[in-house]
């Protein structure tokens, strides 16, 4: 589909051509007979070369090299799983076995990458918008759907920028919202308190209802509420058939607070079946604190009274209202209620009824603006050019296609049955190597994207295989890949992630002396300039400010030339943290590292922000000499000068 010509080892010349560049390069060649067959060779890997790679492995007769061989075999192709860099030199070796030291190679094969950015950055939970969404795109008077004058394209760039924090270009979200063709009108709306459908959670016989703040116990047995689904919805079921226990099981509300209510009310729905005794009671308390130690101690008031319980004669009855319990008494308070079922698989007649509730909700119940009527919408919005924006790229699922699909919703094992059908009647005149970007729900709670390809008169799904061309050298070693570690700095603020590296080292250093040098937020540092929330290594004056070392007074020239002495010194640190291990060659080879970060700010920079590349090398045990680095805009500096 796409194809890459990716050279790793920049810091090496293209053919190894001249003695001079070897002998101040390569070390480990020094010493070595010399040569008599230096050859620059060009070959394109070809499925029909796998079984000699594969020969090779199975011939190592260990574990590791047999499921290597397996993955290889099965692929026909190199992955991260059967990586080119350390299977490709046993082909080379019997390609190429007259070729002496010194030889190199470059290799074109085809590799089977990862998913690209793009799909990879839609394919997460979406973003849901909620109740202080909706408030602020229409104030207090809250209504919960977008409509004509508040329009999606306009609203959610507002509600993504106040609620993600440090967005980076190119950044994707997904978001769902209620929409509605028509404006409010004043009529009697539901401020919800708590409001549970089960859809956004696993379901199954034996999964049980798992919901934040919530409760579920059975105090006397080991079962409870199973989360359950049944015609593409979800709900929660209990009962004490086949349980050969006496059941006491809580389903208990999280906390519903009801201090500045005016009409508050509690509803939920209800199916009953295989009915053997009653079974369910509805209690409420005042005094409960939410802990399950305390479920006994606390004083439940019996309400079921309030509600309409079913009593079939047989089989199930269909989902309805059990009606709706007046909470006013309770105005002012804070309240639980619990769904008590008491069940007894040992009695005579036994007591087993099934039951099963949704849509619990508690809800205060006013004069408002609402609209008549409103429908779930899904879209896609990215971050370009410093703003959120509809991504008018990308073509996100909709309700009605599910409803169309006969789904609720599309799992992957599913979209290339139904996808491409889809593609073809939304866009009857594509042409060929159009690529559409789809995105759709896999479950409530996720979304996965895939790249389709319009080719030969179909739509298929991108296998992101891709042309990779690689350098090997033969060494003392045989032959080997160019070992030059490539590193493009992550941020992120676990342990791991590259720039916290240096914001953790400088907590255990420099901050320690002066623990300003460490942002609030624990994540940026103010002596290397590292922060690990935005993923850029700042210049910035003010950012600097807190650092005593710093030449405040001096020229913008001697501020950037501080700096760039700082970013060295942190990117040496990173690359011992980040290959503690690392050995100045690699089979004869030196071993080099190319590191790119954003520096932001740069004082005589012409632009903000500008990825650099620095070529480091590894001197000794945790030694790394810098060499030069490149900016993205074609800047060379070279150490020395």
């Amino acid at each position: 589909m796409k194809k890459y010509i990716l050279l790793l080892a920049t810091i090496l010349t293209a053919t190894f051509s001249g003695c001079d560049y070897n002998e101040r390069n390569f070390d480990g060649f020094e010493d070595l007979s010399k040569p008599q067959n230096v050859a620059t060779y060009e070959y394109t890997f070809a499925e029909s070369d796998i079984p000699t790679i594969v020969k090779a492995l199975n011939a190592n007769k260990n574990a590791q090299d047999s499921a290597t061989a397996k993955i290889l075999n099965a692929d026909k192709m190199f992955s991260a799983s059967a990586e080119a860099s350390t299977l490709i030199p046993y082909f080379l070796t019997t390609k190429y076995y007259a070729a002496d030291v010194k030889s190199s190679a470059k290799v074109t094969y085809k590799y089977k990458e990862g998913r690209n950015e793009t799909v990879t950055n839609l394919s997460t939970a979406p973003y849901t918008l909620t109740e202080n969404d909706y408030k602020l795109i229409w104030g207090e008077n809250v209504v919960a759907a977008l409509t004509p004058a508040k329009s999606p394209e306009k609203s959610i760039p507002t509600i993504l920028t106040k609620n993600i924090a440090s967005p980076t270009e190119g950044m994707f979200k997904n978001v769902e919202y209620y929409y509605s063709k028509e404006e409010p009108v004043s009529t009697t709306i539901e401020n919800e308190i708590v409001e549970e459908d089960f859809e956004a959670y696993p379901a199954g016989s034996g999964v049980l209802v798992a919901i934040d703040g919530w409760i579920n116990k059975d105090l006397k047995g080991s079962i409870g509420w199973q989360n359950r689904v049944y015609s593409n919805n979800n709900y929660a079921q209990v009962s004490s058939y086949n349980s050969k226990a006496v059941n006491d099981v809580r389903l208990i509300t999280k906390v519903i607070d009801l201090t500045k209510t005016t009409n508050p009310k509690f509803s939920f729905d209800i199916v009953v079946g295989n009915f053997t005794a009653n079974c369910l009671s509805i209690e409420l308390s005042e005094n409960f604190d939410g802990k399950e130690a305390n479920i006994t101690t606390a004083t439940w008031k019996d309400v079921t009274s309030s509600f309409t319980i079913p009593q079939p004669a047989s089989g199930y009855t269909t989902w309805a209202s059990a009606g709706t319990l007046d909470l006013k008494a309770y105005k002012g308070k804070k309240i639980y209620i619990s769904f008590k079922y008491s069940g007894d698989d040992t009695s005579t007649p036994k007591k087993t009824t099934t039951y099963q509730i949704d849509n619990v909700k508690a809800f205060d119940e006013i004069i408002g603006q609402d609209v008549k009527s409103k429908e779930l919408q899904y879209a896609a919005y990215e971050y370009k050019s410093s703003k959120w924006q509809l991504a008018s790229s990308v073509i996100s699922l909709q309700p009605s296609d599910y409803d169309a699909m006969g789904l609720k919703f599309l799992t992957t094992a599913q979209a290339p049955n139904y996808l491409p059908a889809y593609l073809k009647l939304k866009f009857p005149f594509a042409q060929e190597g159009n690529t559409k970007t789809i995105v759709y729900k896999t479950s409530a709670t996720s979304c996965y994207a895939d790249e389709y390809v319009y080719t030969a008169g179909k739509w298929a799904p991108n296998t992101f295989i891709i042309e990779k061309t690689e350098q090997f050298v033969f060494s003392n070693k045989g032959w080997v890949f160019d070992p030059t570690l490539h590193v493009i700095m992550q941020k992120g603020k676990a342990d791991t992630d590259d720039y916290m590296m240096i914001v953790n080292y400088v907590k255990a250093h420099q901050a320690i002396d002066n623990p300003a040098l460490i942002s609030s937020y624990g994540d940026s540092e103010y002596y290397y300039g590292f922060s690990a929330n935005y993923g850029n290594i700042t210049y910035r004056d003010k950012d600097r400010s807190l650092d005593t070392t710093y030449p405040k007074s001096g020229t913008a020239t001697e501020k950037a030339a501080f700096m760039d002495q700082r970013t060295i010194e942190a990117i040496k640190i990173f690359l011992t943290l980040k290959y503690p291990n690392a050995q100045t060659q690699v089979n004869g080879i030196d071993q080099m590292a190319e590191v790119t970060g954003l520096v932001y700010s740069n004082p005589v920079s012409n632009n903000t922000n500008e990825n650099w590349t620095y070529t480091m090398q590894c001197v000794g045990n945790k030694e790394w000499k810098y060499i030069q680095r490149v900016s993205e805009y074609g800047t060379i500096e070279k150490a020395g000068e």
